[in-house]
């Protein structure tokens, strides 16, 4: 059996840990929201950051370019006032590692670096170039992939800068840059991204051109292809929370990543589940005592009532509960001490009645032995004779009652004849004369002589209906005849029929 303690202390605890649990889970499902929307945001932040500086420095660039190529030394200047300028502005500027000027067929003409300036030997004909190609085609400023410097690894951007000198039809020639982007993708990648998070370049191959880590240069990583914020393997090889960013620099594609480990992006949430965990074992824990301590007092006393009750249904009315409340409790002890004691006033005036009745039934049960002698009385008329007297109705209980107090009274009294008077049965039926017939046998089976008294025309004839005339048994009208022919000794006969004075035989 259940107990109800369990029961109340399984819904007690249901009630209170179910609506915090249900809580901390919602609480831990939108601190996780959140940390990923704000771990995003931030990224998204830096990804724009990181893309405005990129753009602003590639615009700045070619905005010096574009100075350059107008300025009036450059336009109406000789070669050596040219190279001067070109090597003034690579110098003060520091933006271009590299300048070079193409005449409108691509052969270069002139050209410095920051290692020095171009022999005629060093010049070369672009004008397969792609990237001259499409400056002169489109008279627009033409960017080509980002390389590396084959000295000092330094990343470099090049930029074909067509240019029109004035009164021209068409394009004077084209001005080839290098723009150093060290400088820039240095402020880019060092951007703070939490404490392990990283911002990374990549070609449009997935290829890691610039990092933090130097050694994960040259890396290449399945990068999406949609810039949807996505948890994949990051430039280290770790899971991360990744937001990319495309820079479109003509044809070419430069993909900034910002990429944050997850289990950093996490590491808020994690700590705000352990407390809101903590604060749940804790409240759980108080939930747990207090609910004990509510049940133990709710519980006891219908315990208690749920032991008395048990030792009244097996017959210990003497039992009580205390009265240990004055709330609706402490009315159930009362009531139930009150039903107690109305079971027991009834049991003991059920045992008085009960008494009562035995007396009564012991009564009944004695008069109805003395009716039951007085009903079968076995009289001796006579030294060795006995009349019993049948009056009344004769079913089968009274019939063997009969036939006891004869065989009794013949064996008590050594009687010798037995006369059965059956004047004053009220009906006689086949059950009667078969009870008559096992009389006269008994009787005859214990050595006496059985004679019948009081028989009628009705008694005879069923009698010979029923068999019972075979039987070598005196008959007569009258008690009376049937006592006078006991008396004077007669002897038995077959079945004969008395008409009250002498017997005739049948």
């Amino acid at each position: 059996m259940r107990s109800i303690r369990t029961v109340w202390l399984t819904i007690l605890l249901l009630f209170a840990l179910l609506p915090m649990l249900v809580v901390g889970g919602v609480l831990s499902w939108i601190g996780r929201d959140l940390q990923i929307r704000q771990a995003l945001s931030i990224q998204h932040e830096i990804a724009e950051r990181s893309e405005a500086l990129v753009v602003n420095f590639v615009e700045e660039a070619l905005l010096e370019a574009n100075i350059l190529v107008r300025t009036p030394a450059f336009v109406n200047g000789s070669p050596e006032q040219q190279r001067a300028l070109l090597s003034q502005t690579l110098f003060e500027r520091n933006l271009f590692d590299s300048l070079v000027i193409a005449d409108a067929a691509g052969v270069e003409r002139l050209g410095v670096s920051r290692l020095g300036i171009a022999r005629p030997d060093q010049l070369t004909n672009r004008a397969s170039d792609p990237m001259f190609a499409a400056a002169v085609s489109t008279e627009q400023p033409t960017f080509g992939e980002l390389r590396t410097h084959p000295l000092n690894g330094e990343l470099l951007l090049p930029i074909a800068l067509p240019y029109r000198f004035p009164g021209a039809a068409s394009v004077t020639g084209v001005l080839f840059a290098e723009a150093r982007m060290s400088r820039v993708i240095e402020q880019v990648v060092n951007i703070p991204v939490g404490m392990n998070g990283a911002v990374t370049l990549f070609n449009r191959n997935g290829q890691v051109i610039a990092h933090r880590n130097r050694d994960l240069i040259g890396r290449t990583v399945a990068l999406p292809v949609t810039d949807e914020p996505q948890t994949l393997s990051g430039a280290a090889g770790t899971i991360v929370l990744m937001t990319l960013r495309d820079v479109v620099t003509g044809d070419y594609i430069l993909r900034i990543a910002v990429e944050q480990p997850v289990d950093e992006v996490y590491q808020p949430f994690v700590q705000n589940l352990q407390i809101i965990a903590a604060l749940v074992a804790l409240t759980a824990s108080a939930a747990v005592v207090g609910s004990m301590i509510v049940v133990q007092t709710i519980t006891r006393p219908i315990l208690r009532l749920a032991h008395v009750s048990e030792a009244i249904s097996v017959g210990d009315l003497s039992q009580r509960v205390p009265v240990t409340r004055r709330d609706e409790i402490g009315l159930l002890q009362q009531n139930f001490n009150r039903m107690a004691e109305n079971i027991l006033a009834q049991q003991t005036a059920l045992a008085a009645r009960n008494a009562e009745l035995e007396q009564s039934f012991q009564a009944q049960r004695r008069l109805f032995e003395t009716v039951q002698q007085l009903s079968t009385p076995l009289l001796p008329v006579w030294e060795g004779v006995v009349v019993m007297p049948i009056i009344g109705h004769v079913d089968a209980e009274r019939g063997r009652a009969i036939l006891d107090a004869l065989l009794h009274g013949i064996a008590e009294r050594r009687a010798r004849v037995a006369i059965l008077d059956i004047t004053g049965i009220a009906t006689v039926d086949t059950s009667v004369i078969a009870i008559l017939t096992r009389m006269m046998q008994a009787s005859a089976l214990i050595g006496a002589t059985p004679m019948l008294a009081g028989i009628s025309a009705v008694t005879a004839h069923l009698m010979v209906q029923e068999g019972a005339a075979d039987l070598k048994v005196q008959t007569y009208r009258t008690l009376q005849s049937a006592i006078m022919a006991a008396i004077e000794g007669d002897r038995p006969f077959p079945l004969r029929v008395s008409n009250g004075r002498q017997p005739r035989t049948g």
